[in-house]
Order: C-alpha cells, then structure tokens, then sequence
C-alpha cells in the first residue's frame, strides 16, 4: 500500500452504510433490548455513548452500578426529540461531507404503540435521495419475518438488517430459508452482524461462516458483513474472496486501531486494496463512536490506501451496491 490522504477529508464524498437515527422512544426501544441480551455494552460503550448523547456519563454509571439499567437508559435518552428532526440529520451530514445514509432500524415496538421500523421508514421517505432505511427484523418466528420484510418493503424500506446475537438464533438454520429467498426477490440486501459481541450466547453465533452459508444458499442476494467479522477478519477477506455479492461494513471500529500491529485487520488493510477493494464500506454506527463522521473518514483516509481506493472505501463501493450511480 502506498499513497496518502492528498487532499482534507471535507473534500471527499461518504456514504455511511450504518447509522442509527432514532427519536427518544425509539432509542429506548434499542437500547432496553441491547441490555436484556447484552448488558456490558452499556458499559463498554457508555463513555462514546453518554459524549455523543450529552449526557452525564458519571450520573449514566451510577444508574448502572445501582443496578438500575431502566433509568440509565432513560437518563441516556432524556435529551432525544420526541421525533426525529430530518432536516437537522441532512444538516449534519452536510456538515461532515455525506451523501447519503442507510438508516438502520433494530425493529420492535415501542411502548407507545408505534414500532420502531414504521418510524425509521417515515424519517427517510422525507428525503429519499440522501436517505434510504434499512428495517430491523426478527429471524425467531419464520412467517411474521417474511411478512415484516414484506410490510417494510411496502414502507419504501430498501434492505434489512438481522443481529443473531439479539435473537439468539443459527441464521444457517434452513427453516430461515425463506426469510432471505424472499429478500433477494424483493431485491433487499442483508445487513447481517458478525464478528464479536457481549451477548450471553455462544461468541461464534456471529461467526463469518453464517456469511458463507447465506451466500451459497441465496447467490444474487447481497449480504453485508457489519462490522466486519472483528476477530475473524482472516476469515472474513476468505469468505468475501468466494462471494461477489459480499461486503464489508467497517462500522462501529475505529481506522487508527486497525493500523497498529496486532490489531487483527492486517488482512483487511492488505485485500481490502486489492482484491476486496470493491466491497468495503464505511459505516459510523453513530453511538459507538463520539467521533463525528467527517473525522473518521480522514481517519479512513490516513491509513495509507491512497485516494483511489480511500474513495472506493468511503463512498464508490456503497454508490454501486445502493444504487446511487457515480455523481
């Protein structure tokens, strides 16, 4: 690899592949059913959450050392608007040099009696030239999968997202067979997550092998590997290698670490400007990083790639696969 970022990285076009943006009670929703089946991750990312949220990260601990999970999460979400300002978001992203967003749903109802997905959908109808939403679905129940996959399609939503660990579920199980077959005929690609998490289930439940197994199975449908199968990157650039319709979603990781010997992404730095330099993508995943996007895209763009390819990471390769053409 050779090369450097020539030119400031507000310069450059970005396509983020995973972004959250939820209103307050939406927010809830999530994060009460991340903490039912993965508690740690309000702490391990309490500190990015809290400064991107402007929260009192001390006042947010001490709920969660109490004990008391319900109110962290409600303090962390007081200063949400009640709804989604779309404006504000297209103003953001302006800011920091983005194009277009996915908006990623986790799906659910709210308590309120509105479900997460119906919401996401309505914030990216109101400007589907930068926004495009991409539902939550639950793999559990086969049948109510299919007809949520069909009900959001029919709210304009373009792709889907499963997080196995939230479930608890084998996407390789074939009775979730129909879930993608019906996804690649409705020509909505997979956000599927891999790599590591702080679930209760097994660590390899987000295995990069699940990757292979949908692919082979369901050849056409274009699966998305969030956050990029960290530990099993190795794996992950093998499997990416046996698959064109397969991607890689650099989101909730942050590009200086992936620089540093050790770190586990040398295989992504070495194919990832070569043989897989079409299919990486740039991905915020919002909460997790206290950064805004603009940073981590020079970010991205330090890492030595060279522009061509920097360009290919943050904005060409995700144009392609969501149809955005090259302007």
């Amino acid at each position: 690899m050779s090369g450097s970022a020539d030119r400031p990285a507000a310069r450059r076009r970005v396509v983020d592949v995973c972004v959250l943006a939820l209103d307050r009670e939406c927010w809830r929703t999530y994060f009460r059913g991340l903490a039912a089946v993965a508690p740690t991750y309000l702490r391990a990312f309490g500190r990015h959450a809290t400064t991107v949220f402007g929260t009192d990260h001390a006042a947010f601990r001490a709920r969660l050392d109490a004990g008391d999970q319900d109110a962290a999460i409600d303090l962390l979400v007081a200063g949400q608007p009640e709804r989604t300002d779309t404006d504000a978001l297209l103003r953001t992203m302006d800011d920091n040099g983005v194009v277009h967003q996915v908006l990623m749903s986790c799906g659910g109802a709210t308590a309120d009696g509105d479900d997460v997905n119906s919401r996401v959908a309505a914030v990216a109808a109101k400007a589907p030239d930068r926004l495009q939403a991409w539902a939550g679905v639950d793999l559990t129940d086969p049948r109510a999968a299919v007809a949520e996959l069909e009900r959001c399609h029919a709210l304009g939503m373009r792709g889907f997202a499963v997080t196995p660990f939230w479930q608890g579920v084998d996407p390789r199980d074939p009775v979730y067979d129909p879930v993608f077959r019906r996804a690649r005929e409705l020509g909505m690609p997979l956000w599927l997550h891999t790599g590591h998490h702080f679930a209760r289930h097994a660590h390899d439940l987000c295995h990069p092998r699940n990757v292979d197994w949908i692919a082979r199975r369901h050849p056409g449908l274009p699966v998305v590997a969030g956050h990029a199968a960290w530990p099993w990157v190795l794996e992950m650039v093998s499997i990416a290698q046996r698959h064109r319709d397969v991607y890689l979603d650099l989101s909730s990781h942050r590009p200086p670490w992936m620089a540093r010997p050790g770190s586990g992404w040398e295989p992504l730095l070495l194919y990832g400007a070569t043989a897989l330099r079409d299919r990486v993508l740039f991905g915020s995943a919002t909460w997790v990083n206290a950064d805004p996007v603009a940073a981590l895209a020079e970010q991205v763009a330090a890492l030595g790639l060279g522009d061509e390819v920097t360009d290919r990471w943050l904005y060409g390769n995700a144009a392609r696969l969501l149809g955005l053409g090259p302007g």
